[in-house]
């Protein structure tokens, strides 16, 4: 914690230390008000007053220095790595024991000058000074924790509501991009010619249509799917884009069979082979060669790279509609890439622990 860029803190410390300070003196002040003198002898006169205050003062600031500082730090450096507890713990230990040195020195060093107190009388005054230096460290403990506890609990309602955000947004761009008015528009026109051509062909491609249609109703709104049932719906997918490509489109699925109990956003394999298809030459002299598999738990989506003479337009929402949804689940990010003479797209899986948090 920086003191010099945070002036709410140090008026903080500033507003705390005059308050404080002027306690025990006008207490004294006040208490020989009322019951008056001793013998004839006035124990708090203006210059003790004064002398006493000026004390006051000098230990209250360093002591509220000192522990902003040990808190400020530990704060900083320990925050996630250890236990909450353990660090309160830590902190006030450090607190106490640094204040009760400093406030023995400081009282050490203002009896020499001002107050010329004998013992045993001395001993007595300095054991009260670190009583009251205790309950004053665990007090301001209290009150920089509870400040950074509603600080931390404000970051997370922040954080919470950007999540959430995020995952509207996800679902909307998603949303967009699955369900493509072009894929609809090339899927209509190869039915047509199929209705004419063949029609037992024409009614499998409906079914498989509904199909895909189905899974995209029934699967947008979850965080995350089963691969396996991922790797069902691209059968489908991959059945119509064949129809109206044919051999020259080929597409090989290699899944480790461990893997396929693990999860990642629905509809992230249609995306990436859309954008295959989308972006890459497509024709008998060149066929498009998508390769599906998994390593180091990664999917891998592989394909040739050979770019369409006329550029396509890419907005990118599909591979930043895809991170974003990402960091809903995992710290881990999809990577995108051209690798030699192949476009490579790698997203993480989450297995099922992962997936049940979610």
């Amino acid at each position: 914690m920086k003191l010099s860029k945070n002036s709410k803190v140090l008026k903080t410390i500033l507003w705390g230390t005059l308050i404080v300070s002027v306690i025990p003196p006008t207490f004294t002040l006040i208490q020989q008000w009322f019951y008056g003198s001793i013998n004839q002898t006035f124990y708090c006169t203006a210059v003790d007053y004064v002398q006493s205050t000026i004390f006051s003062l000098v230990v209250t600031f360093t002591l509220f220095i000192t522990n902003i500082y040990i808190i400020g730090t530990l704060t900083d450096k320990l925050e996630g790595k250890i236990n909450s507890y353990k660090r309160i713990a830590l902190c006030l230990f450090l607190g106490i024991v640094s204040s009760n040195i400093i406030i023995y020195l400081e009282w050490k060093l203002f009896n020499n000058l001002f107050f010329h107190i004998e013992p045993p009388l001395e001993n007595t005054r300095i054991f009260s000074n670190q009583v009251i230096a205790t309950i004053l460290v665990v007090i301001v403990s209290l009150v920089l924790e509870i400040r950074h506890y509603v600080k931390q609990l404000k970051l997370s309602i922040a954080e919470k509501e950007k999540l959430e955000r995020a995952f509207l947004r996800a679902q909307l761009e998603g949303l967009k991009t699955q369900i493509s008015p072009h894929f609809l528009f090339n899927s209509f026109n190869a039915l047509q010619s199929l209705i004419e051509d063949n029609p037992e062909k024409a009614k499998a491609f409906v079914q498989e249509l509904a199909r895909v249609y189905r899974y995209v109703l029934d699967k947008r709104d979850n965080l995350v799917v089963k691969l396996s049932d991922e790797i069902s719906f691209i059968h489908s997918y991959v059945y119509l884009n064949k129809i109206r490509f044919g051999e020259n489109l080929k597409i090989e699925i290699n899944i480790e069979s461990n893997l396929l109990q693990h999860f990642l956003p629905p509809l992230t394999l249609q995306l990436l082979i859309e954008n295959a298809i989308k972006h890459n030459i497509i024709s008998a002299s060149k066929p498009l060669h998508i390769v599906i598999n998994t390593a180091d738990d990664m999917l891998v989506v592989t394909n040739n790279y050979q770019p369409r003479a006329e550029t396509v337009l890419s907005t990118q929402i599909g591979h930043s509609n895809l991170t974003d949804r990402y960091k809903l689940i995992c710290d881990k990010v999809p990577i995108f890439g051209i690798v030699g003479a192949n476009y490579i797209a790698k997203v993480p899986l989450v297995d099922e622990s992962q997936a049940d948090e979610l």
